[in-house]
Formats: C-alpha cells, sequence, structure tokens
C-alpha cells in the first residue's frame, strides 16, 4: 500500500513538472479556465473539430484575465482572449479556435464557482 501511495504520490508531480515544462517565459505555470455559467472548464488538448457533429454557439469570452487570476465570472478566461467563439459539445465540454485554426477542448470539472 505504502509503494502504490508513493508511485501515486511520483506520478502526479511528474505529470504536472510535464505540464509546466513548455513555460519558458515564466517560472510559474497556470492551468487554462474559462468560467460557464460559475462552473470550471479546464483546458485540454487540441481536437479535430470534425468528431463533433453537433456543437452550439454559446458566447464569446467577454474578459481575459491575468493567467495567475482566476476568471471570476461567466465567459470569462484567464488563457483566451476577448471576443474569442465559445461552443459547447453535446457532451457538455467547451471548444474554442485557437490561433493556428485547430480546436481546443475545455472539460468541465466539479468545481462550481461562486460569484
Amino acid at each position: 500500500m505504502r509503494l502504490f501511495i508513493m508511485a501515486c504520490c511520483i506520478l502526479g508531480y511528474s505529470l504536472f513538472l510535464i505540464g509546466c515544462s513548455t513555460n519558458t517565459d515564466s517560472t510559474a505555470c497556470y492551468a487554462a479556465i474559462i468560467n460557464y455559467k460559475d462552473q470550471q472548464y479546464l483546458g485540454a488538448n487540441s481536437v479535430d473539430i470534425k468528431q463533433y457533429t453537433d456543437i452550439q454557439p454559446v458566447g464569446e469570452i467577454v474578459q481575459r484575465v491575468d493567467a495567475g487570476m482566476y476568471p471570476p465570472e461567466h465567459l470569462m478566461s484567464n488563457a483566451v482572449d476577448k471576443g474569442t467563439p465559445v461552443f459547447q459539445t453535446v457532451d457538455h465540454h467547451l471548444l474554442i479556435q485557437q490561433l493556428n485554426g485547430e480546436y481546443q477542448l475545455f472539460r468541465q470539472t466539479e468545481i462550481e464557482v461562486k460569484s
């Protein structure tokens, strides 16, 4: 049991380091977050938009806050620029189009945001 806990800790720390290793211009690493209807959505991988047959536009980012700041209100983000259209998938994830034309998936977390 002790070995299992140690392995989980090492794995978690390794994933954290991998996620932050691409951030060379800053000493900190922050998660990409969108606040949508008082729910937190975390940025995930880029996806092929063709795999989503039914996406609905739900608005656009109203304000981009600093990377280290939590977006406090609906359709604010700490990683997505103001004016970026936001789409919702059938499975209730969010999609945004990146500058390179690819789409980034944002997955809903269990954390409810209190404004």
